[in-house]
C-alpha cells in the first residue's frame, strides 16, 4: 500500500509540473491554451505603466504579442513610451520578431527573421546579419538567460551579457506569495529576473536614469 501511494504521488507531481509546463516555448504539448500575462510597471512606488504578454500555441509553434505603455513625469519633464512586438517560437529557438516602438517620440521598427546564416535583421529600413545565438531581450521567458549576446528590443543595439542564477527567493506576485528562482543579467545591459518554477516571469528590475524600474506580474 505504502508503495502504491507513493507511485501515485510521484505521478502526481509529473502531471502537476507537466500542466505548470503548458503553452511556455520549448515544451511538448502542442495542444497548449492561451495565457495571458498582465504586469504593473513601477517606478520606485509609483505605477507609470503597464504591459501584457499573450501566449498562444499555435500547432508546434508559439505566437507572443508584448505590448507595453509607460507615461513618466519627472519635475516638469513628460516622458512616453509605447511598444508592441509579435514573436513566433518553435520549441525554444525564435523564428521570428516584428517590433514598433515610439521611444518618447522617436520611432523604431525592428524585422527579424532566422534564415541559413542566422538571422535576418532590418532595423528601421536598414538590413544587416545577426548570428544564430542571439537572442532580442525579451524577459518574458528564461531562454534569454541561455545566450551571452542580446538585442534591444527597442532599436536592435547590441549587448554582450551573463547571466548568473542567485538562489530561490519568495516574491510577491500574481496576487500572491510565490516561490521564485533568482537571476541576474550583466554586462552591457543588467536586469534582475524572478522566474517561477514553470519559467513564468514573476518579476524584473532595473534602474533608469537613476530610478528603480520594476515589473510585477498582476
Amino acid at each position: 500500500m505504502t508503495t502504491m501511494r507513493s507511485i501515485c504521488a510521484t505521478l502526481s507531481a509529473v502531471l502537476m509540473a507537466a500542466a505548470l509546463l503548458t503553452g511556455l516555448p520549448g515544451t511538448a504539448s502542442a495542444q497548449a491554451t492561451a495565457r495571458t500575462l498582465n504586469y504593473q510597471i513601477l517606478m520606485g512606488e509609483d505605477p507609470i505603466g503597464s504591459e501584457q504578454v499573450r501566449i498562444e500555441p499555435q500547432g508546434d509553434r508559439t505566437k507572443v504579442t508584448v505590448t507595453a505603455t509607460t507615461r513618466v513625469k519627472v519635475l516638469f519633464i513628460n516622458f512616453r513610451y509605447d511598444h508592441k512586438r509579435e514573436e513566433m517560437w518553435k520549441g525554444g529557438a525564435l523564428e521570428s520578431m516584428t517590433a514598433t516602438t515610439d521611444d518618447d517620440g522617436t520611432p523604431h521598427e525592428i524585422e527579424m527573421a532566422r534564415d541559413a546564416g542566422g538571422y535576418r535583421l532590418t532595423v528601421d529600413g536598414k538590413t544587416q546579419q545577426a548570428s544564430a545565438g542571439v537572442l532580442p531581450l525579451t524577459l518574458w521567458t528564461p531562454e534569454v538567460l541561455k545566450h551571452r549576446e542580446l538585442l534591444s528590443v527597442i532599436d536592435a543595439a547590441p549587448y554582450k551579457v551573463a547571466a548568473r542564477k542567485l538562489g530561490a527567493e519568495t516574491v510577491e506576485a500574481g496576487g500572491k506569495t510565490q516561490e521564485a528562482a533568482h537571476h541576474r543579467i550583466e554586462g552591457d545591459v543588467e536586469r534582475d529576473l524572478w522566474y517561477a518554477a514553470d519559467g513564468t516571469l514573476l518579476k524584473t528590475r532595473f534602474k533608469r536614469s537613476g530610478y528603480d524600474i520594476t515589473y510585477i506580474l498582476k
